[in-house]
């Protein structure tokens, strides 16, 4: 195989890596969440694929693997941005060899154990409160979602932390068995660098959030060497495109856009004996604000032909540091970059290795990372990809971990991906917390020599590298005003414990005792949805519901502040006519109930769809948390056997003055993630007459309650035989000149009266227009009908 072929063939070659390795995974009951029906992160604007093999989107698409929707904006818009993306971790090893972990191939796999899947938690399951002591062991947001007992205290993820709406994780490595396969003939095998990867995701659906999907990487050295010169990276293959356009991806191009946002952290100022120092004449101009400037110029995605397309970026966030770096007799033993740096590339696929092309083997691989390798030409439309990395990381010796954080931000808007951009960079920039109590001894507490716990400019605690003696100034005379500054005070560094230091020698970095960073922060989520059954019936539908969101909104754990519990709202999808994926966009869901305490704006008291005969579960927040069931509502304007889905939405409230006694009153409702594999059919009851009937007859193409076919759900079409027989039954269906047309069984005995025929004759062949005859035959006698299908 070509190397200029490799990267588009990623499917290629993880159906043969597949071949190669997962039926040893699956013999030992490993688990890859690559199929269909798997972790989609819906709780923002877009629906995201994520995996456990360190790949992000849908890389099976073409493989008939997973129909799932790689990255769509705006789900069941059917407007994807993004093909796949994949973790590369590049470093030297123990033999002086540059190796690469990562796509294309499947080098990170998970364990063997069967519960080592994509985790899913939302906001507002207990546990989960970030800042919050959740299991009452003295300690905070000790646990990782991970199924671990990372606390060792008997509870399983109990106290998690959690900051956004929807958060998914998954562990692996690169050094599973399996791994290490050649997918092809002529390429080289791969390496392992001994890397385990605690990955997350998460999605926000506070209000210009909506577009950002975040991501973060915690890389821990497993194995027995020390790496050298890591370096971190993901590779995007970004596609703006139709997801029913096969082509779409071939005609992307490429813009640059820049975006620049000040976070403010704070005012403080410094004092030499108790006395402020600007540098100038008395009297001193007001003491300036500590902003932090937040910039990137990225390369963003979009569509050439068409701009209503997704327009898409991959924007770095955060990866380790470390202060040892700014200091300067040590300097050399520091094992990551003092501040934070990236840098972005982009290759088009299709082209040669080398010459634009996406690079093919470890060597060349980490080369891209260090951003030492050509890059495409981006005059033209093209399909790219784009490799965002960071590094070198000096050392990584065996347990130490570095992090990475990244996100995938689209908008159907041009206007807004730089926007959106800067507010992925403000989200996971996050704030400083003071965790670290601060001493109050000092006579000028504000002196620029006195720091304890990240205050006047000591914004890190140091301590002396083994076998080295230290000698340096903590306060960092040179970073105030006064010419010439009080001279520069070195000390011994004790071996045994840190000392709080000003390591970068500014003021703004380390003040108001905020010792702490809390990265990702949390723009506000929206409420809880309730957990909800459906059960369908002769021409009904019954939806329950319990009373989750209610506890969690009055516990202040759910919606911003000030927001009351307001009531339900239930959706209906019955209109497919404007699908493009899986599900029609939500705008095609139909309200058909408002349910809430007060009646004003139509809803429907809750309390005539409450059923208080039911107990209570348990105590949750000091209050009851009811059952589903608690809530009930019967949708009887429903056909059996045609296809809906229900959705119900947590309400809540508050008033906003608008002045001169006006208020206005502003709602907010949970997240919209309908799920195609809960959608429903009412059905017929089996009988024990024979009253066989079809809908709908006649049948016609493209009514408003067929789904059009699209990825992943072919020959979606389908007819309904109702009033079956309460016995197992064989129906066959000829054409009126006598041919034999195809044939069911089903079984009745179970009392489902309904069997569904996809209009597929038993040659495989779709029927065409015409009257046909229907024969039902059971133990209950024989009955013959008739229907039309109209095409």
């Amino acid at each position: 195989m070509s190397p200029a072929l490799r990267f588009r063939s990623f499917r290629a070659v993880l159906c043969l890596s597949l071949l190669a390795g997962c039926a040893r995974v699956r013999n030992a009951q490993a688990f890859l969440d690559i199929e269909d029906r798997g972790p989609v992160l819906r709780a923002g604007g877009f629906a995201l694929r994520v995996t456990n093999v360190g790949i992000i989107g849908n890389a099976f698409l073409d493989k008939g693997l997973s129909f799932d929707p790689s990255f769509e904006i705006h789900p069941g818009s059917g407007a994807e941005a993004l093909n796949h993306a994949e973790l590369w971790v590049g470093a030297v090893n123990a033999r002086g060899e540059t190796r690469v972990s990562g796509g294309p191939e499947l080098e990170w796999r998970p364990s063997l154990d069967p519960a080592d899947r994509v985790r899913v938690v939302n906001f507002g399951t207990p546990g989960t409160q970030r800042g919050v002591d959740d299991d009452g062991d003295g300690r905070i947001d000790e646990e990782q979602l991970n199924g671990i007992d990372d606390d060792g205290d008997g509870e399983i993820d109990e106290d998690l932390g959690l900051f956004a709406q929807q958060t998914m994780t998954a562990e692996y490595s690169d050094y599973r068995p399996e791994s290490v396969v050649s997918p092809y003939e002529g390429n080289e095998n791969h390496v392992p660098l001994g890397l385990a990867v605690h990955q997350e995701a998460y999605a926000w659906s506070a209000p210009g959030y909506e577009g950002i999907a975040g991501l973060s990487f915690h890389i821990t050295n497993r194995g027995n060497e020390t790496l050298r010169q890591v370096r971190i990276g993901l590779l995007a293959d970004l596609d703006s495109r139709d997801r029913n356009d096969r082509a779409g991806h071939l005609n992307d191009r490429i813009r640059q856009v820049s975006f620049t946002r000040g976070v403010f952290e704070g005012i403080d100022s410094v004092t030499v004996g108790g006395v402020y120092s600007c540098g100038t004449p008395a009297p001193c101009p007001p003491v300036p604000p500590c902003i932090t400037t937040l910039s990137q110029t990225l390369p963003v995605l979009e569509d050439d032909v068409d701009p209503r397309l997704p327009h898409v970026a991959v924007v770095p966030l955060h990866h380790t540091t470390d202060p040892l770096a700014y200091i300067t007799p040590v300097a050399d033993l520091a094992r990551a970059p003092a501040t934070e740096s990236f840098r972005s590339a982009v290759f088009a696929n299709g082209k040669i290795p080398g010459q634009g092309g996406p690079p093919a083997v470890d060597k060349d691989r980490y080369e891209a990372l260090a951003g030492r390798y050509p890059n495409a030409v981006t005059t033209t439309p093209d399909d790219y990809v784009v490799l965002v990395s960071c590094g070198p990381f000096a050392t990584l010796a065996p347990g130490q971990s570095l992090d990475f954080d990244v996100a995938l931000v689209a908008t159907l808007d041009p206007d807004s991906i730089g926007p959106l951009m800067a507010n992925a960079a403000v989200l996971e920039h996050g704030r400083m917390v003071n965790l670290i109590p601060d001493s109050t001894s000092s006579r000028w507490p504000q002196d620029y020599n006195y720091g304890i716990s990240g205050i006047n400019g000591h914004e890190v605690c140091i301590q002396a590298p083994p076998g080295v003696a230290l000698y340096w100034d903590p306060d960092c005379s040179s970073k105030l005003p006064g010419d010439p500054p009080p001279p520069p005070r070195p000390i011994l560094y004790p071996a045994d414990r840190c000392l709080w230091t000003d390591a970068d020698c500014k003021v703004c970095t380390g003040i108001l005792g905020l010792d702490t960073r809390q990265y990702w922060a949390d723009p506000g989520e929206l409420p809880v949805p309730p957990d909800i059954k459906l059960i369908p019936g002769d021409h009904e539908m019954t939806l329950e519901w319990n009373n989750r969101g209610e506890i969690l909104n009055a516990a202040g754990l759910s919606g911003l502040q000030g927001l009351r519990f307001a009531g339900y709202r239930v959706y209906r999808l019955s209109d497919w006519r404007h699908r493009t994926s899986l599900l029609p966009p939500d705008a095609d869901w139909a309200l058909v109930g408002a349910y809430g305490f007060t009646t004003r704006n139509s809803e429907a008291a809750l309390a005539a769809i409450t059923d208080s005969t039911l107990d209570y579960e348990r105590i949750l927040y000091e209050r009851k948390l009811y059952p589903i069931g608690r809530y009930v509502v019967r949708d009887s304007n429903v056909l059996n056997g045609f296809d809906y889905g229900y959705v119900v939405t947590t309400v809540l409230e508050r008033d906003i003055d608008e002045g001169q006694g006006l208020f206005r009153t502003e709602r907010l409702e949970s997240p919209f993630t309908p799920a195609f594999q809960e959608l429903v059919q009412p059905r017929s009851n089996a009988r024990d007459t024979r009253s066989v009937w079809v809908v709908p007859n006649p049948f016609r193409a493209r009514e408003a309650w067929q789904r059009p076919e699209v990825l992943g759900d072919p020959l979606t079409r389908h007819l309904d035989f109702m009033g079956l027989p309460r016995a197992r039954c064989t129906i066959k269906i000829w054409t009126v000149a006598g041919d034999f047309v195809a044939m069911i069984d089903h079984d009745g005995t179970n009392g489902d009266g309904e069997a569904a025929w996809n209009l597929v004759s038993r040659n495989g062949q779709e029927v065409e227009s015409g009257i046909y005859l229907f024969t039902v035959d059971s133990s209950l006698g024989h009955q013959v009908g008739r229907f039309v299908v109209i095409r």
